[in-house]
């Protein structure tokens, strides 16, 4: 088939992924494996002269448009779009992107469009041709999560307009796709009551094989990793909170434990939390030698939805996680069986001591989601449902 996937950033192979790619970048090789892929992204320059170096020979057509704006610009149409009584989801739409859009579609006919965004359907595609929508989580629950958790009285207005406005637009833009793909039953139940009559699947996230291969580095004692992209707010909200209300009782107990908070674009007030036992990396080219290095993979995560990649990262690499309920939403994993699950602080840190000190309870639970990841959490059967899926929309449309 001939496949015209969307993205909203890079698609970058690991260990570079982050974010969004950690499911874009799989999903796309396994098209380039069945079918003929044409590729346009959000991204610099100099993104599309890297993907060109490593897919260039692969892809049937590459581009890539600049949408990054000075941050005065960004906040100058926040404003704008509240005025008028639009959500700040309409921040991804641009009309560079859809004259790119135009300009593709006049000179291919396509079996399938794949949007790996909701927000994408704020633009417009040729009738006929069936549109796929790829979900990560709900990105309207983020924001309302967002409005609970901020404390500013002024930002919990903004946050929630943004909500109610951005409900709407998601749940409208999805009622433009002909498919829409969720990560986990629960995603899949919460668009699942306002969306009615479209085609629903559930394909989970998957784990690179890389992250099998072991570094040969060993975890150092009373050592915890947290990982992911840090400007992602429920990332950011996790580990504030881990570190004002969890971190002080490890350390009580533990006076040796240190943090690794691993991942791009740390805020400054995250920055100036670093010390000897907090060392905050920044961006990192390869994260497998820092979960190596770990004794204990931490998932604080207080909201969110979705699958998380780094739990799966660190199953692959054989580290015992410790995570609240929400931080491994979607996976199956079970308490003191393949990881141990703590909702207050103080369970939390409980758990993550009695981790550090128990080596027959972290090598029967990293074994035991070792296997799971193996058999559950393969990118290339979820490369084979999504051609299924891709399979069962031309054969309804062929009727």
């Amino acid at each position: 088939m001939k496949v015209l996937m969307i993205f909203q950033s890079p698609p970058l192979p690991p260990p570079l992924d982050m974010g969004s790619a950690k499911r874009n970048f799989p999903f796309f090789r396994e098209n380039l494996k069945r079918h003929d892929v044409w590729v346009l992204s959000f991204g610099s320059e100099e993104d599309e002269i890297f993907f060109r170096q490593h897919y260039g020979d692969l892809c049937k057509y590459i581009r890539f448009v600049n949408f990054r704006k000075p941050r005065i610009i960004n906040i100058i149409r926040r404003l704008y779009l509240f005025i008028r009584g639009e959500s700040p989801f309409r921040l991804n739409y641009g009309k560079k992107f859809q004259d790119a859009i135009d300009e593709i579609i006049m000179k291919e006919k396509f079996d399938i469009i794949h949007c790996c965004y909701p927000m994408f359907g704020f633009y417009k595609y040729p009738a006929g041709t069936p549109l796929v929508s790829d979900t990560h989580n709900i990105e309207y629950d983020l924001v309302y999560q967002r409005y609970k958790n901020d404390k500013c009285i002024l930002l919990k207005i903004y946050y929630y307009f943004a909500y109610r406005t951005g409900k709407h637009e998601e749940i409208e833009n999805l009622k433009k796709f002909n498919v829409i793909i969720t990560t986990t039953k629960n995603d899949y139940k919460g668009f699942r009551k306002d969306v009615h009559e479209k085609p629903m699947y559930i394909i989970q996230n998957g784990v690179d094989k890389i992250f099998f291969e072991q570094p040969g580095v060993q975890p150092e004692p009373k050592t915890m990793i947290f990982l992911g992209l840090m400007n992602y707010y429920p990332n950011d909200h996790a580990i504030h909170n881990f570190l004002d209300n969890t971190f002080p009782l490890i350390i009580s107990k533990e006076p040796e434990s240190r943090l690794f908070i691993v991942g791009a674009n740390p805020s400054k007030s995250l920055r100036k939390r670093a010390s000897e036992k907090i060392i905050i990396t920044g961006y990192v080219d390869d994260v497998r030698p820092y979960i190596a290095r770990a004794e204990v993979f931490i998932i604080p995560l207080l909201i969110g939805s979705g699958i998380r990649g780094k739990a799966l990262e660190a199953m692959a690499m054989k580290r015992p996680i410790v995570s609240t309920t929400i931080g491994c939403s979607g996976i199956f994993l079970k308490h003191e069986e393949s990881a141990l699950f703590a909702d207050t602080s103080e369970d939390f840190a409980r758990a993550v001591v009695q981790m550090f000190n128990d080596r027959e309870l972290r090598s029967r639970i990293t074994e035991k989601a070792f296997s799971i990841v193996q058999e559950q959490y393969d990118w290339t059967k979820k490369g084979e449902e999504l051609h299924r899926i891709y399979c069962t929309i031309q054969l309804s449309k062929n009727q």
